[in-house]
């Protein structure tokens, strides 16, 4: 409480610096402001459909936020806004008006800007063609420090400069909408308008570039590649099929399977045939056995010789004819066969004729045995032609493995060729595919791109800074007077009021003693003083006890502290009540300096008429040129330490009030006296001080926050 009340007291004391200074800058703030260049804002809405918009590319939803901050970045981007502040100033050159505002730009920033315009640019501007003007400013730019456009670009132009422009238009996203708002503010209501005009123009137009750009440069590329790898796959076919033609193949797999099982039934065919024809010529062997004789005379018989030879050539073409059947021979065949069947009859007749003249001759029957003999004969020369016929074939099969082999390979290394460019080209045509979904779903969200709230041009301009400045600069002020006097309220050792002297001594403040008023409250000091006296009395009292004798050492550390003055009134102050004070001073009732003063070693030395119901009031020198004897220090009542409040508490002063500290009784107290002090520090000991005005009574019961009492009136 001690310290919000001490808090109010310090903004009370400071309080005309914190009303004057403020209001003072306020008004060199108001002074300064009162010419702001006017600035007008406008703004523009756009409705892009990227995150809630149709999508018929799945991943390419997933990157909707990636789309809009590309978006919005486009929009500043150096490329855009330079194209926009070119297109800006041929629309300003075309259509500006030196004597009137006019809505693309107003007539004084027209004469600024047409001032400035070099003659070989003046003659690129058509009045009647802004597209024609726009292409002039284009191609009139260079990349040099000498160009005007290059210069006006890149330089600080508050208009058609694209750092600034960069800086001054804020694009936005309204929360998690699809929306995105620009904003532009500038001190030109159609510089204001034209720029987000063209702006959403333009910046559309560079995105449908960006993003076609890309995507059709990838579907041309894959239209290409799917042309030629067709040529790649239609040649490689037409080779497969001019292949099969020229080396008669229809269907290789089938064919090369029924080689195979034409070899397989060859090889059990040939074992048959081999097995049969053995067992032919071992049966043979065995019937020429027991034939005998019989046996040579019908094989060395020329007409059975000639006939079993025919037989054997028409086994062989009968057999050859089997190999290879054809249509055209199977009647051929027929013919062979009975031709085959009649001369197998004859020689079986021939056989039979000649083994039954030999065995009239050896009375022995043998037509058994010719019929058995015969047979093996017939199967044998049957089988030998099978046979031949058989190899016949064989080097038939052996000619086709050899023509079909290298087919097998050729065609497997066409068939990957083809299936590798097959694959290829599913693949790009399936990229293709990719692409132009991609094309398409970019047209939809492009498509999607709406002003939902095109640029309004502005009638009237924002309310300025001023306002904003002027209260800035008066709470500024405010806050640096305060801050200021705080540091001093914190780094400031003068004494000044009981808390302050408290908190820098360490010791307590019994009073305070007001200084004389010059001007205002004169007429009331002497009423002041004597409510400082009585309260410094009736303060002092207590302390003078009357079981022993009642003195008051009267201290300070420096000189003109006002001791002397406080001693004269206390004891005049004592007199007239009826007390009976008596009062002694250094140089006067005893020398500072003198042996007697400095080694006393009780008052009846200093003093030796005292009576024992006198007050003493000794008045001593100033303790940084003269000590203080110890024993005077201990038989007071009360030492008084008084110091002038508006001087400043030295480091030697503490070291003196520490010294007597250290030096006195523990029940010998030393207080401190104030004199000097202003009028809050004396009512803080004496109550509230003349005079008793309205005003004075609200301040004073504010300063002990008497928010809410009631007070009587003083008569």
């Amino acid at each position: 409480m001690e310290l919000f009340k001490y808090i109010v007291k310090f903004i009370y004391r400071i309080r005309w610096w914190m009303v004057l200074f403020p209001c003072m800058a306020g008004i060199i703030a108001w002074f300064l402001t009162r010419n702001l260049e006017k600035t007008y804002d406008v703004k523009t809405t756009i409705f892009t459909g990227i995150i809630s918009g149709y999508n018929v590319d799945a991943t390419d939803t997933r990157n909707a936020t990636v789309h809009m901050s590309n978006l919005m970045n486009i929009i500043t981007t150096e490329r855009t806004l330079k194209i926009v502040s070119l297109k800006l100033l041929a629309r300003c050159l075309v259509y500006g008006d030196a004597e009137r505002n006019t809505s693309y730009i107003s007539a004084i920033h027209y004469q600024q800007l047409v001032s400035g315009i070099p003659r070989e640019l003046q003659a690129l501007i058509d009045k009647q063609n802004e597209e024609k003007t726009y292409h002039n400013l284009v191609a009139f730019e260079r990349p040099s420090i000498n160009n005007f456009i290059y210069q006006l670009l890149n330089y600080t132009h508050p208009y058609f400069s694209v750092p600034l422009l960069s800086q001054h238009i804020k694009v936005a996203r309204l929360g998690n909408s699809d929306m995105i708002e620009i904003a532009y503010s500038t001190n030109d209501p159609g510089i204001a308008y034209n720029t987000l005009e063209i702006l959403n123009e333009e910046f559309v137009k560079q995105y449908h570039e960006l993003r076609y750009g890309e995507t059709d440069n990838v579907i041309k590329f894959f239209q290409e590649e799917l042309a030629r790898l067709g040529k790649m796959l239609t040649a490689a076919e037409d080779s497969l099929i001019e292949y099969n033609i020229e080396n008669r193949i229809i269907n290789y797999g089938e064919q090369t399977k029924q080689v195979a099982s034409m070899d397989a039934a060859y090889r059990m065919m040939d074992n048959d045939l081999l097995v049969n024809y053995s067992t032919s010529k071992a049966l043979i062997d065995f019937y020429e056995y027991k034939l005998g004789d019989v046996a040579k005379l019908i094989r060395t018989n020329n007409e059975f010789m000639d006939k079993l030879h025919q037989m054997s050539q028409l086994n062989t073409q009968i057999s050859t004819m089997e190999v290879t059947p054809d249509e055209k021979n199977r009647k051929k065949l027929e013919e062979q066969k009975n031709i085959l069947s009649n001369a197998e009859q004859n020689i079986n007749d021939l056989a039979l004729r000649l083994s039954a003249e030999a065995a009239s001759t050896n009375n022995v029957s043998y037509e058994t045995l010719i019929s058995q003999w015969l047979d093996q004969i017939v199967l044998a020369e049957k089988t030998k032609a099978q046979m031949e016929a058989r190899d016949i074939m064989r080097e038939n099969l052996n000619e086709d493995f050899l023509y079909f082999s290298p087919i097998g390979a050729t065609l497997g290394r066409k068939e990957r060729h083809i299936s590798f460019v097959e694959s290829n080209y599913m693949s790009t045509m399936g990229a293709l595919n990719a692409a132009i979904l991609r094309q398409k779903n970019l047209e939809m969200t492009s498509a999607s791109l709406k002003i939902m709230n095109p640029p309004l041009f502005p009638l009237t301009s924002s309310p300025t800074n001023a306002r904003m400045i002027i209260l800035a600069s008066i709470l500024g002020t405010l806050l640096f007077i305060i801050g200021y006097f705080l540091i001093i309220e914190i780094l400031d050792r003068t004494l000044r009021d009981k808390i302050r002297t408290e908190r820098i001594t360490g010791g307590t403040v019994i009073g305070a003693y007001p200084k004389e008023s010059k001007l205002r409250y004169r007429r009331y000091n002497k009423a002041i003083n004597e409510m400082a006296v009585k309260q410094l009395s009736t303060a002092l009292l207590p302390y003078l006890s009357v079981q022993k004798q009642r003195v008051i050492n009267l201290l300070s550390t420096e000189e003109k502290d006002g001791k002397t003055h406080v001693a004269r009134l206390i004891e005049e102050y004592w007199s007239s009540i009826g007390l009976n004070v008596r009062r002694i001073t250094y140089d006067e009732d005893f020398l500072s300096e003198d042996s007697q003063y400095v080694q006393a070693n009780n008052l009846k030395e200093l003093c030796p008429d005292l009576e024992e119901d006198e007050i003493l009031l000794i008045e001593h020198p100033v303790l940084k040129s003269n000590p203080l004897p110890p024993a005077l220090l201990n038989e007071a009542s009360i030492n008084l330490l008084v110091v002038r409040a508006n001087r400043t508490w030295k480091n030697t002063d503490q070291a003196m009030y520490e010294h007597l500290l250290q030096v006195k009784q523990k029940e010998v107290p030393v207080l401190f006296y104030l004199t000097q002090a202003d009028r809050n520090t004396v009512e803080d000991f004496t109550g509230q001080l003349p005079p008793y005005t309205n005003f004075k009574n609200l301040e004073y019961r504010l300063f002990q926050l008497g928010l809410t009492a009631i007070e009587h009136k003083r008569k």
